[in-house]
């Protein structure tokens, strides 16, 4: 073969592989999903389905609730990110869950959990726990709707009521307060009888004199 053939041949077939290299077709983006608009407008603690799992979140925790989510189909694929809304006290927040590690959140195939707090002042009181408002996600398969299938709420469901109550008491306070009641009332019952019995005993002796 001609060396010039050779070369221009080479050079040809280089410029083919280059552009097919740069020609190439795009890998398909990913499916958005969005979730079941009957999950949303809900604190963890009113969801109806409540379940803690070691993992997906773990829980429950003192002052934080744990949300976990999942696809509905195997057509749909697995969670490649997650994007929530919540309605707070302080107005909206966004969580954002990514397949990177992260302490408190994580995608698990299907499924994706978070968590966040429950709302719970310094005094253990839950005064304004986060609502979840709307989420959307970006699936591997097909799109379609996923579900929030179950909350872990704080506390496994209510904190315990260690702040003030509406009273000004705490609860220890009450308890204690209740039990003082009732052994003073034990006391007065006892205090009366023996007075009765006194007063009937000296009735008795008076009659027999006379």
């Amino acid at each position: 073969m001609d060396t010039r053939s050779f070369t221009r041949f080479g050079g040809a077939a280089a410029v083919a592989t280059i552009m097919s290299l740069g020609f190439a077709a795009p890998a398909s983006a990913a499916a958005t999903a969005t979730i079941d608009p009957a999950d949303t407008g809900t604190t963890a603690a009113a969801f109806a389905t409540q379940k803690c799992d070691a993992a997906l979140g773990g829980g429950p925790f003192a002052g934080d609730d744990v949300w976990v989510f999942a696809l509905r189909t195997p057509q749909q694929g697995t969670f490649a990110s997650l994007a929530l809304t919540f309605a707070t006290e302080g107005g909206p927040v966004t969580e954002t869950i990514t397949t990177s590690a992260a302490g408190d959140r994580a995608i698990v195939g299907d499924k994706a959990w978070i968590r966040t707090s429950a709302g719970a002042t310094a005094s253990g009181e839950l005064v304004n726990p986060f609502n979840l408002t709307g989420a959307t996600a970006e699936i591997t398969g097909t799109d379609g709707a996923f579900d929030l299938a179950q909350t872990c709420p704080a506390g496994g469901g209510g904190l315990p009521v260690t702040g003030r109550s509406r009273s000004g008491l705490t609860a220890d306070a009450v308890a204690t307060l209740g039990g003082m009641l009732v052994l003073s009332g034990l006391a007065l019952l006892i205090a009366l009888r023996r007075h009765r019995t006194e007063t009937v005993t000296s009735t008795v002796g008076r009659h027999r004199r006379v």
